[in-house]
């Protein structure tokens, strides 16, 4: 059974936030977001997770889509928010888990090394936007 997650996607200048995740070898190139809490609303869960990985507080908007993805944990359907944000600057807040992040072009996504598979999905819709 698929469990639910959450992410966010923060353009600024035509560069999406990617989070380079080293809870799991290889490092993984995603979206910041994470687990949906079964008492939480969507856009409830992807302000919670963004403010817990880079420190800031974002604004939720339109929903890109749902897309699936495999994880070490297991298989997830992840609902992809645009957001804004409406108060902080990224920063790093889980050294641990989040040591880095970075602002990333269409072009650049594609050619990355361990993005993701739902935002490897999600790249052909999200290049209206970029």
């Amino acid at each position: 059974m698929k469990r639910d997650m959450a992410a966010a996607l923060i353009i600024r200048s035509g560069r999406l936030l990617l989070v380079h995740n080293k809870k799991y070898e290889p490092v993984r190139i995603e979206p910041p977001g994470g687990k949906k809490n079964s008492d939480e609303t969507w856009p409830e869960a992807v302000k919670r997770e963004v403010e817990e990985e880079l420190g800031v507080e974002v604004r939720p908007g339109k929903l890109l889509g749902v897309y699936d993805t495999a994880t070490p944990e297991g298989d997830f359907c992840v609902r992809m928010y645009f957001c804004d944000i409406v108060s902080g600057e990224p920063r790093v807040v889980e050294p641990d888990k989040i040591p880095e992040f970075g602002w990333y072009s269409l072009g650049e996504m594609k050619r990355l090394k361990g993005l993701v598979p739902n935002m490897v999905k999600a790249l052909e819709e999200l290049e209206k936007y970029l």
